[in-house]
């Protein structure tokens, strides 16, 4: 096998792993609104949690949990567009993508699903306070975190000096640049951390709209 099909094989085997890992729980219910983002809406034609779709319906549906669906929203588009910009670059075979959203963060992709996913904890924040659900999500950015890395190395061997230059251009996962003395990881995971303790504290009962 060569080593293109490894990698894929592996990140394929390692995104997988990450989503397994994402289980939210609220109100008593497991729902695992972050395994499949329609998984919650499948669960409910069945007989397993008898409350699960009315659940579902109060959390992506009632207006007290507006701000939460926002940032989710946010986060989609970021991931569509990335998405798209990324496949116009592979069918048009353009090399490195380096325009769009590509020029303001390296990995916009993986940036869209964290904030999507940072929505959906801000939801069930909202909706009942739970540490295991902002543990969940700071679990889900260090795996993404490790996945862009690895894919970076992938992409150093291929692009070589190309990607190095981009890559002193352009912020790694956030839009924030990171001072030259800190490692790239530590400094995404610094700030991951940050808004995972904000996550914690923030009072949700301002944008509890009723």
């Amino acid at each position: 096998m060569s080593d293109s099909k490894v990698r894929h094989v592996l990140e394929a085997i390692f995104t997988v792993l990450i989503f397994a890992l994402q289980n939210i729980v609220y109100g008593g219910y497991s729902i695992s609104i972050m395994f499949i983002p329609l998984f919650a809406y499948i669960a409910s034609l069945t007989t397993a949690y008898p409350n699960l779709e009315r659940d579902v319906n109060i959390l992506f549906f009632s207006k007290e949990f507006i701000v939460g669906r926002v940032i989710a929203l946010i986060g989609f588009v970021i991931f569509f567009i990335a998405g798209v910009q990324l496949l116009k670059g592979y069918i048009r075979r353009s090399g490195l993508v380096k325009t769009g959203l590509y020029s303001i963060v390296r990995h916009p992709q993986y940036t869209g699903i964290i904030i999507i996913a940072l929505g959906l904890t801000v939801m069930v924040q909202t909706l009942s306070r739970n540490p295991q659900t902002v543990l969940m999500w700071f679990v889900q950015v260090l795996g993404y975190v490790f996945l862009a890395w690895y894919e970076e190395q992938c992409l150093k061997k291929k692009f070589r000096g190309e990607y190095q230059r981009y890559k002193v251009n352009v912020p790694f996962m956030y839009p924030i640049k990171c001072p030259s003395k800190i490692p790239e990881i530590a400094f995404t995971i610094f700030l991951t951390l940050i808004v995972a303790f904000l996550l914690l504290i923030f009072p949700y009962g301002i944008i509890k709209f009723h």
